[in-house]
């Protein structure tokens, strides 16, 4: 049996699935059904949201299995049931996120430890879809920029050079296919590939000379995930914001960024428009035991 194949059988056409793919790797044809794209499968991320938001287990992604591959949620209020139902959101219900439910996230973000004796990390609060909209066809030209650096020798030279082959690895081979399809290319207000249509925009930045911010500013994110968690809202950290934002003058006016700033990530938050029914199991890389 195929990695992506869908049981018709069970399926409730809901379309949920649709909904959830972070890239556009299934539909709904005109008749209904629910299928995989498979001009898409090559940049399946192989999340598992959609399995983990289907009512019926009617649908197989990447070869991942229920039995083995996703777990029940546990029925507890405990730290850790908060840690399992914690994951990225990239659908939201069109409403818009409170100033007092943004505030209880900052005042969780307070109380984050921070690695020098004075933070050097700020945080703009961007409460508002129309000013996101204003900013992302400017992301969106950044990105198609972007891969034309990548399929330039020097320009992935020079790339590498700078950010590290790591980075120039994330880039070809999980960026670029994506700018290729056309993930980042389309948006409107209900939706896009990048804030995937969030109303509220958290960025974090610093003077790119202080001490140990960018450290910093990805404790303090996630700090903010974590309580938007428990405040029923759904969040997901996203770097694309970040680089476009520090590539550009006119982002950094839009979100009134500082010049000797750079931004180190972002996140977007929401109502979820979707309940997930279950996790996705995340294996550890390795542990090593020293006794």
């Amino acid at each position: 049996m195929s990695d992506f194949h869908i049981n018709t059988e069970t399926c409730s056409k809901c379309g949920i699935c649709v909904d959830v793919c972070p890239a556009n790797v299934i539909e709904k044809n005109t008749n209904g059904i629910v299928a995989f794209k498979q001009e898409n499968i090559a940049i399946c991320l192989g999340c598992g949201q959609c399995m983990a938001v289907c009512n019926t287990k009617s649908i197989f992604a990447k070869g991942l299995k229920y039995e083995t591959d996703l777990f029940e949620f546990a029925d507890t209020e405990s730290f850790l049931s908060l840690l399992q139902h914690r994951r990225s959101v990239r659908r939201f219900k069109a409403k818009a996120v409170s100033k007092e439910e943004i505030e209880k996230i900052l005042q969780a973000v307070s109380y984050a430890p921070h690695g020098d004796s004075h933070q050097h990390v700020e945080i703009t609060v961007v409460n508002s879809r129309e000013k996101i909209m204003e900013a992302l066809p400017l992301m969106s030209a950044f990105f198609d920029k972007l891969a034309g650096w990548l399929h330039n020798p020097f320009m992935r030279k020079m790339i590498q050079f700078k950010k590290g082959k790591h980075t120039l690895n994330t880039l070809n081979n999980h960026l670029l296919p994506r700018i290729e399809r056309g993930v980042y290319r389309d948006f409107s207000f209900e939706y896009d590939g990048i804030t995937r249509g969030a109303s509220t925009l958290l960025l974090f930045h610093a003077d790119k000379n202080s001490e140990e911010h960018i450290e910093d500013a990805y404790i303090f994110v996630t700090y903010a995930a974590l309580a938007a968690e428990a405040l029923g809202l759904g969040a997901t950290i996203i770097g694309l914001v970040p680089a476009a934002i520090n590539k550009s003058a006119e982002l950094r006016k839009i979100f009134q960024i500082p010049e000797n700033h750079e931004t180190v990530v972002s996140l977007i938050v929401g109502y979820p428009k979707y309940k997930y029914k279950r996790g996705v199991k995340r294996e550890l890389k390795k542990i090593n035991w020293l006794n």
